[in-house]
């Protein structure tokens, strides 16, 4: 299993996407005109060999609106993990307990969208792209991102390398879904687990927290000059954070 995208929810798709071109140079390599059954629409960005997605609900009734309204603004919305065969992964899963909330199987593509109360409060889905059958293979299709997106990635972003999610209570989470997605921590941290690309990595929170996406890593080719940009852009803090759509990106 692989760390494949990680999707940010705004009412400001647009100013998010000018945010991250400004800082990363990432460009927006598709919209899915199918998300509008969703009440939304998006914006996909390749991020190395991974990818962004910004997600604005333009219906009153779309979750991810209620969710925005929830965390008060722009955050972290959904991680989504691409497997060998998700519908093993799903069958594991859902034997865990654990609820589907969307099923998705256009031929070529299968994804299970799992409740994300099971999943510790964030929304999560494990894909299978069938027209890509060796799943760590770096640039191979992958539908959300459209048929060009090769053609959109850029030299500034190597990698998407890991996403952080937040807890109050971050070692059980880490161990809850190290048995979700069938993984093991890693020795030296329990509060990370290795994929076999990226990882997942958690980190605490105040008591009564929500839990939250709260940070997405890149790896970049000049982490000096994606500063300057940030500061640039005014989306560096005096502490050095990088913050955009509502989560912290951090450079490695």
């Amino acid at each position: 299993m692989r760390l494949r995208q990680v999707a940010l929810a705004s009412r400001r798709l647009d100013e998010v996407a000018a945010e991250l071109a400004a800082v990363f140079g990432l460009k927006v390599a598709y919209n899915d005109p199918h998300i509008h059954h969703y009440g939304l629409r998006n914006a996909v960005l390749p991020a190395g060999t991974g990818f962004l997605e910004i997600v604005e609900p333009v219906q009153a009734d779309a979750s991810a609106g209620r969710f925005i309204d929830r965390r008060g603004g722009d955050a972290g919305y959904m991680v989504i993990l691409q497997a060998a065969d998700a519908e093993a992964e799903r069958a594991r899963v859902t034997g865990l307990g654990v609820r589907v909330v969307d099923d998705l199987d256009s031929g070529d593509y299968r994804a299970s969208h799992f409740h994300p109360a099971d999943f510790g409060g964030v929304l999560t889905s494990i894909d299978q792209q069938r027209s890509a059958p060796d799943y760590l293979e770096p640039y191979g299709d992958w539908m959300p991102a459209g048929p060009d997106w090769r053609d959109a990635r850029t030299a500034d972003v190597l990698d998407l390398a890991a996403v952080t999610i937040s807890a109050a209570d971050a070692p059980a989470l880490a161990a809850r879904w190290a048995t979700l997605l069938g993984t093991a921590p890693s020795a030296a941290d329990p509060l990370v687990l290795p994929l076999k690309h990226g990882e997942i990595r958690f980190e605490s929170a105040a008591a009564g927290a929500p839990t939250l996406v709260a940070a997405v890593t890149l790896k970049v080719a000049d982490a000096a000059e994606i500063r300057r940009r940030a500061r640039a852009a005014g989306v560096i803090g005096p502490d050095g954070t990088i913050r955009i759509g509502g989560v912290r990106f951090d450079i490695a």
